[in-house]
């Protein structure tokens, strides 16, 4: 069975290197057709493409690994059942189920690997690609964190601060105006300041003007020479530094910053979806097997089109499912965690009913 299991380990990891490969060659080659007068344009050297490109692979790799793993899976087994091989394993006293063991194994050593690599890589590597981009191809300059002016900030208890001006060497914003919003956008309270210094652990605004709004419409304005906020918690490498997306962020990243939206009051819904899409997502591998391996047993005189195209099919849905219920999600209309597993729970029990009828055949 050992020898078994390496051979059928080892055809499955080498179908799965090469789609991945075509794949991921496919896409670079069209992206660049598209993009080809753009570069000619710009007048981008072979390195600046080649680095370009280099930066974009971990996104484009974690993108097609599931779908190529439920293409070679379809491929695999269609193609042994084809060949009577899965005939002479089930004469030979080997179930089916035992059959497609070491391709569950390959899948979560895989969903392992895009997790490693989805968490640790492609979101530093994305934002390397978006520098080359911006620096190398578009001729912009980089962006000074630490000195930036006429931007917004969302604060980690959703209030909005526009700036007119960060010196993040001194810790200071000018021509500030924060905006806190109740659960229909609508603006609670405004102050705008004429300097905001970051104290004791505490911005203090300097001339400030304060206005409140009531449910009702009606407004209070109150001016102070110095008015304390501690209700913003964000701190001055917060504003001066890269704004991370929730789907730039590790595991841990994304946790230790949904803490702190709770701890400053802030409703981390739409984070908690993302925390749990990235923990969920890698194991869209491991699945794709328990789907592709017992499906393909049910027509084993299907060709290589039927079976591609048919992995095409169920991958579309996956990510449609997979779509609708981070959207489900970050409206508050599901549980964020029962959104981050809605594709894969179905998927599952998909998976579970094919291997039940798949050992029955």
């Amino acid at each position: 069975m050992k020898l078994l299991d390496r051979y059928l380990a080892g055809r499955f990891i080498k179908m799965i290197f090469m789609t991945i490969l075509s794949f991921t060659v496919i896409f670079v080659t069209v992206n660049a057709f598209d993009h080809f007068s753009r570069w000619v344009d710009k007048e981008v050297t072979v390195l600046t493409f080649l680095r370009y490109y280099y930066y974009g692979l971990p996104y484009i790799i974690i993108l097609v690994t599931p779908i190529a793993v439920l293409i070679c899976s379809l491929l695999l087994v269609a193609g042994m059942a084809k060949n009577n091989e899965l005939t002479a394993m089930r004469a030979s006293g080997v179930s089916i189920p035992r059959v497609f063991r070491p391709l569950i194994i390959v899948g979560f050593f895989i969903s392992l690997f895009i997790l490693v690599v989805g968490d640790l890589i492609v979101a530093d590597a994305n934002y390397l690609q978006t520098q080359v981009k911006r620096v190398e191809i578009d001729g912009r300059d980089p962006i000074n964190y630490l000195m930036r002016n006429d931007f917004a900030h969302r604060t980690l208890d959703g209030a909005i601060v526009e700036i007119g001006l960060f010196d993040g060497q001194h810790a200071t914003v000018s021509r500030g105006v924060i905006e806190w919003f109740d659960e229909n956008l609508r603006v609670t309270r405004r102050i705008d300041v004429r300097r905001l210094s970051y104290i004791d652990s505490v911005w203090t605004g300097l001339s400030a003007e304060e206005r409140r709004f009531s449910p009702s419409g009606e407004m209070s304005f109150t001016l102070h020479d110095t008015l304390l906020i501690p209700e913003i918690t964000d701190t001055p490498e917060d504003f001066g530094s890269r704004r991370k997306s929730a789907a730039e962020m590790n595991v841990f990243q994304l946790w230790d910053h949904i803490d702190r939206v709770r701890t400053a009051g802030g409703n981390p819904t739409g984070d908690l979806v993302e925390f749990w899409l990235t923990i969920f997502f890698p194991f869209s591998a491991l699945i794709m097997v328990l789907v592709g391996a017992p499906l393909a047993t049910s027509n084993p005189r299907s060709g290589k089109s039927t079976s591609i195209g048919l992995a095409v099919l169920l991958g579309f849905i996956f990510f449609s499912l997979a779509r609708f219920g981070q959207t489900l999600g970050h409206k508050g209309a599901l549980e964020p965690i029962v959104a981050a597993a809605l594709p894969e729970v179905i998927f599952i029990i998909l998976g579970i009913w094919l291997f039940k009828r798949a050992g029955q055949q």
